[in-house]
């Protein structure tokens, strides 16, 4: 690969065709629903979703923090990797912010394509959806000292049992209307009540097939007590996923650098990657 390729092709992946995603946003009156479902307070719930399909994250009674992870549907060594969004698109999900799997495969999964939360004022730097991490029982069980609670990790293993997915697959994830501030001087979130309401929701749209699992957080609205099992604040969440009738883009491939690999750089892959 010659050095103009090679930029070019770091051009490409950190660009986003902000037209396309137009396109997609204005077809909406012509989607085609393809599935609906309830996912119930302290559970999850796991489907699929083609290439060029919408899914949506639905607050179906009111402010409730959900948890969503993502994987190829016809290879779940393909993953969502937190991490690696965090570096290529900030720690917050917006419009057009995109969620990418881990090397060797390196790319967009699902793009972010609408928000229809308002974080209201005198709030400022609060942001309602992250990249981030989950809750489990171990955790629940470290912070309050009892044993047995419920947890997202707990609610997306269950989720996707299955599909024949094990603990071990469970590992990353974004959280939605999870409202939270970063401090600047101790690098700590700091959580607050969300401003989500009955009817809002985030969406995206399937770059690849997708099996996602979704978990209704027993954190709730970000201010439930989650050491109460009995408490009854913890909502559904719902889910819609939608045909756009538009084809995703493709996106380029990094080169393959492992077939060169010999322990060292060979002398021809360290020219190309220079």
């Amino acid at each position: 690969m010659q050095d103009r390729e090679y930029s070019k092709l770091v051009q490409d992946l950190c660009r986003v065709d902000e037209a396309f995603y137009d396109r997609v946003r204005a077809a909406e009156p012509r989607y085609e629903p393809v599935e609906k479902l309830v996912i119930p307070p302290f559970s999850g719930r796991a489907f699929t979703v083609k290439r060029g399909q919408v899914f949506r994250v639905v607050q179906t009674e009111g402010p409730q923090a959900a948890v969503v992870a993502f994987w190829n549907a016809g290879n779940h060594k393909e993953y969502y990797n937190a991490m690696r969004g965090r570096i290529y698109e900030g720690l917050f999900i917006k419009p057009l912010t995109r969620m990418w799997s881990d090397v060797p495969y390196f790319r967009p999964m699902a793009t972010c394509i609408e928000d229809t939360v308002v974080t209201r004022p005198p709030t400022r730097g609060f942001h309602h959806h992250r990249f981030w991490t989950h809750c489990s029982p171990e955790v629940m069980e470290m912070r309050s000292g009892r044993p047995g609670l419920n947890g997202c990790h707990l609610n997306l293993l269950r989720a996707v049992e299955p599909f024949r997915l094990k603990d071990e697959r469970v590992r990353y994830n974004i959280n939605l209307f999870q409202k939270a501030r970063l401090d600047p001087d101790d690098g700590k979130f700091y959580g607050a009540r969300s401003d989500s309401k009955t009817g809002d929701y985030v969406a995206f749209y399937a770059e690849i097939d997708l099996l996602v699992a979704v978990s209704v957080c027993p954190h709730g609205d970000n201010t439930r007590d989650w050491s109460v099992p009995e408490d009854d604040a913890v909502l559904s969440i719902g889910i819609e996923v939608h045909e756009t009738g538009i084809a995703p883009k493709e996106f380029p491939r990094s080169a393959d650098w492992r077939p060169g690999w010999k322990g060292r750089w060979t002398e021809d892959l360290a020219r190309r990657t220079r």
